[in-house]
């Protein structure tokens, strides 16, 4: 049986909890609880608390994830709907792009349970997100002009909500089934920027896709750690950080801190906690 990935937060420097749930509202996503009960949570930023849920909602919500890659110099798009979580998405969405022969493909935009459009006048690219597809094109298209684009053209345009069926697009076919289990932490101190892989089938793999994700957030980052069918955790003190791996989350999670700790931060806290199985 495969086991749900936990995450967990430090509310103090001796106590390590597991983030309590409201009950759902109707129509509420995990997501959104996840971040309704964070609120209670301090000495932590919001983009920390929205990393921490994303982790801990990982296919738990329904597929409402999409987003949509744009390479300028030759028109070519890519784009993904219906898919578990943030990250899954501009991944998908930038391998469509560079699979349809996109020379520099670059993430333009994600969302969540609504539609994306992408319109551009050459270097020129604006974006539009709105609750259906035309509604998108018509902000993207308004953005671009206003941006000064002369001969704006929408490019592309794909809606994400759960059994939508007016996506310009066709659905990404399902992830094969895992062997093996790598996961990468990369972070990057100076800005707080993170990134991470979970469920690949190889080292190399998880390692780009986190570093990946972390380039889109932070300016310096940095591999923290990599592990197969484990647990791995990151805590940090400014410019000071920790990580830890083990088969236990609560373990791996300490040995972050400790090891931030030791490296010379006196006010560690987690970033980032979560199990590749």
């Amino acid at each position: 049986m495969k086991q749900r990935t936990k995450v967990l937060i430090l509310l103090s420097v001796s106590s390590l909890v597991s983030l309590t749930l409201v009950p759902a509202a109707a129509g509420q996503s995990c997501l959104q609880m996840c971040m309704d009960s964070s609120q209670l949570i301090s000495g932590m930023t919001y983009q920390h608390k929205y990393e921490l849920c994303e982790i801990r909602c990982k296919g738990k919500d329904l597929t409402s994830w999409g987003a949509i890659a744009y390479s300028k110099r030759d028109k070519i798009s890519g784009w993904s709907f219906e898919q578990v979580d943030r990250a899954s998405a501009e991944r998908v969405a930038l391998q469509y792009c560079n699979q349809n022969g996109g020379v520099k493909c670059l993430m333009e935009t994600s969302f969540y349970a609504t539609c994306g459009a992408v319109a551009a006048d050459g270097d020129l690219v604006a974006l539009g997100t709105a609750g259906t597809e035309a509604s998108a094109q018509r902000f993207a298209m308004a953005e671009c002009t206003k941006l000064g684009g002369k001969k704006c053209e929408v490019e592309a345009s794909v809606c994400s909500a759960h059994g939508s069926s007016n996506s310009s697009g066709t659905p990404p076919p399902p992830p094969p089934p895992k062997a093996i289990s790598w996961g990468a932490i990369a972070y990057s101190s100076t800005d707080m920027g993170a990134g991470w892989s979970q469920g690949k089938n190889d080292r190399a793999s998880a390692e780009k896709e986190a570093m990946a994700v972390c380039a889109q957030r932070g300016k310096g980052c940095v591999l923290r750690a990599a592990f197969n069918k484990q647990c791995g955790a990151l805590a940090a003190d400014r410019n000071f950080t920790g990580s830890g791996v083990s088969a236990d989350q609560r373990q791996a999670l300490q040995q972050a801190l400790d090891t931030c700790r030791k490296a010379g931060g006196t006010r560690c806290v987690p970033h980032i906690s979560f199990c590749s199985f």
